[in-house]
């Protein structure tokens, strides 16, 4: 391996406590912990910058971390699908924050992003983030040159966001989960600042298709043509991936591509990255040996996929929740994974193309329920203005292809004739909403429940231009944003990356044209018909500013609410019950072969008490002469583990795992890590460990 001078290089050694538990076969879930970050300050990255001596290989500062953000995955509502049924039940894959940052040291100039396995970059965690990078490693890091945003999973617990609109399902704020997020995110940053060495960055692009499938064609089928023939299929196929490289090796990579992280379906109650997260298995652990179970404060790869204009594209190509390529939700999920996967992995096999020099940003932040849009962007022929943020009732059918909601209501303009007979779920819309949103039928007016004053980011890396929005963006949106600024910018459109939820959240963003149909997705264009130019309009402020070198005003920045906390999910104690013990066995695994699937059943407490963060509930381990050697953890997407409440305080946790094709025969046994906690609130740890059994 190349050495590299990084800001960590000069801190102490972990101690023979770490060599100890990593030279032995096992980690205990709770030894992870001990792991503590290389120490990064102000002082220490100034000086770095001014000792570096930029060269044409390695032009840049360059560094990538990741860490665990696995929130409460028992009995919280998931945020995504809007289903109040849909409550945490075990984990199938953690989630992960994975940061990448990238410091120009001709001039300090810096762009930092973190890409989160969730739902949204809440604006919430973007307020706590921004606030504790710059206390911990200074003013240099702004508002404009850090980035928030996710991969979109729905298979992830709420409560995260401070707008109670998205509070419901969880009956409330789950600081729980946000402070996971947090600490984290903060965590990832401090690696990626560590592992900063003289490097570049390099971009590969290529086209993906038959991932994601066009979930809303009766709308596109109304959208300008010119529009149209940007996209593939109605889907944009652009894979794109930036490389961040040191002395040439790919030490990290940070992929856009356009699909819902939607595989597995509202009646999953497992946490998942889900097909986004895969793929980041795929490349990370797969291909590079990284095992996010067990701490690392230096990981050798990190691999990240975000999302771009994906609000109108789905994964289930059959067009039914969870159905395509397979039946399988599970399956499906490593189907389009792979796929993703895939194309960076070919992409790597040849040298990526250097971004070029220079780094900068802008960022602003804008009232969207009152902007008046000029003709030129409305898209419409005419000028227009946006209107408080209003939920349609197509919002409330969902998007049949990927989680269908509530009974009684029906995308389309006619859905106001079914919406009639809801007329107490609704309120009385005044007659200038009415004709602002028309021909949106309004259920709910969320105007005081959402975050209405947004941010439009724009970040340059070289002659490359990545546009963080908050909403979720139609293909064809997305295509309109892509040849505005890269006319604005004079590039080619494959230099503009647009990326959505990012930095907060504002629902959908449709075209005029879709918008009119009233489907899913234009009954959730909360701002209007004109929502679309509204967008536009800001991004050519943000663009030119970016252009011009000018200074931007942050705008209309928002307070963040004080939400109401939640008390769903809490622990007060647990118990085994009478004549049990924690990590008993009530159900052993039996043989079975390469292939097969094998479980057990377990006394447990509520994993609630403790997230495991860097660390594991389960591990499959095989017989390796006299000693256990771990080959699978709770990250691992062949493996399950699921929680259910017994009576008041008991637990009962059964491990599944499906034994790979490629699985050694062997003698294996399954071990379940839990923390029980009394009504004093003291937790303690404890194991459960199955019978051995025979993989043939």
């Amino acid at each position: 391996m190349m050495s590299k001078k990084r800001i960590g290089s000069g801190i102490a050694t972990l101690g023979a406590t770490l060599a100890l538990v990593a030279g032995s076969s096992l980690m205990p879930a709770e030894a992870a912990n001990q792991v503590t970050p290389a120490t990064v300050s102000a002082a220490s990255l100034s000086d770095l910058i001014r000792s570096s001596q930029p060269t044409e290989l390695n032009p840049f500062l360059v560094g990538a971390g990741v860490s665990d953000i696995t929130g409460e995955v028992a009995e919280v509502g998931f945020i995504g699908y809007g289903t109040a049924t849909q409550k945490g039940s075990g984990l199938h894959t953690r989630q992960y924050a994975r940061a990448f940052v990238v410091i120009d040291p001709v001039d300090g100039q810096r762009n930092l992003i973190v890409v989160l396995d969730a739902l949204s970059g809440w604006g919430s965690l973007r307020e706590a983030l921004v606030d504790q990078i710059r206390a911990e490693f200074g003013p240099e890091f702004s508002e404009a040159n850090i980035m928030i945003t996710a991969s979109h999973t729905h298979a992830t617990p709420g409560g995260v966001s401070k707008d109670a609109l998205y509070n419901i399902t969880t009956l409330g704020f789950h600081k729980a989960t946000f402070d996971a997020q947090v600490t984290g995110s903060m965590r990832a940053i401090r690696q990626a600042l560590a592992d900063l060495a003289p490097g570049n960055v390099t971009v590969s692009q290529s086209e993906l298709t038959g991932v994601g499938v066009n979930r809303s064609a009766v709308a596109q089928r109304q959208d300008p043509p010119e529009l149209l023939r940007m996209l593939t299929d109605g889907v944009d196929p652009s894979s794109t991936t930036f490389r961040f490289e040191h002395n040439g090796v790919t030490r990290a990579v940070l992929n856009w591509y356009a699909v819902h992280a939607t595989s597995l379906t509202n009646q999953n109650t497992l946490v998942s990255s889900d097909n986004k997260g895969y793929a980041e298995y795929l490349l990370e652990t797969v291909d590079h040996g990284v095992d996010l179970n067990q701490e690392s404060d230096q990981p050798d790869f990190v691999a990240a996929f975000a999302n771009s204009s994906a609000g109108d594209v789905s994964p289930n190509t059959w067009l039914k929740p969870g159905m395509g390529p397979t039946d399988d939700q599970f399956e499906n999920l490593k189907i389009q994974g792979s796929r993703q996967a895939d194309a960076v992995r070919q992409q790597l096999a040849n040298p990526g193309v250097p971004l070029g020099r220079g780094l900068d940003s802008r960022i602003t932040y804008t009232d969207f329920s009152s902007v008046n849009v000029s003709q030129q962007f409305t898209g419409t022929g005419y000028a227009g203005r946006t209107c408080n943020a209003s939920l349609g009732a197509p919002f409330a059918a969902g998007s049949v292809e990927d989680g269908p909601g509530a009974d009684g209501f029906n995308e389309g303009v006619n859905a106001n004739k079914v919406w009639s007979g809801f007329n107490w779920l609704a309120y009385s819309a005044s007659s200038d909403l009415t004709a602002c949103q028309y021909p949106k039928a309004n259920l709910l007016a969320v105007h005081q429940q959402i975050q209405q004053k947004l941010p439009v980011q724009v970040m340059r890396f070289g002659d490359y231009y990545l546009l963080g929005m908050p909403g979720e963006l139609t293909s064809a949106v997305g295509a309109q944003y892509r040849q505005d600024m890269a006319e604005l910018f004079g590039v080619d459109v494959s230099h503009i990356i647009v990326q959505g939820y990012t930095n907060a959240y504002s629902h959908y963003v449709t075209t005029p044209q879709e918008y009119v149909t009233q489907q899913y997705e234009g009954g959730a264009t909360v701002f209007g018909i004109n929502e679309m130019g509204a967008f536009r309009q800001v991004l050519q402020t943000v663009g030119s500013s970016l252009k011009e070198g000018t200074e931007l005003n942050i705008g209309d920045k928002p307070l963040m609410r004080k939400p109401m906390e939640s008390t769903v999910g809490k622990v007060w104690y647990d118990s085994p019950g009478w004549g049990n013990y924690y990590g008993k066995v009530l159900a052993q695994p039996r043989d079975t072969h390469a292939g097969g699937q094998v479980s057990a059943l377990f006394v447990g407490a509520h994993p609630n008490n403790n997230h495991k963060l860097n660390a594991t509930y389960l591990e499959v381990q095989r017989k390796q002469g006299d000693s256990w050697v771990r080959v699978a953890a709770d990250n691992d997407p062949n493996t399950k583990f699921h929680w259910r409440r017994h009576w008041a305080a008991q637990s009962r946790v059964s491990i599944e795992w499906q034994v790979p094709e490629e699985a050694l025969p062997g003698t294996y046994r399954l071990v379940y890590y839990g923390d029980s906690k009394q009504a004093n609130g003291k937790i303690t740890p404890f194991t459960g460990t199955s019978r051995e059994f025979k993989v043939s």
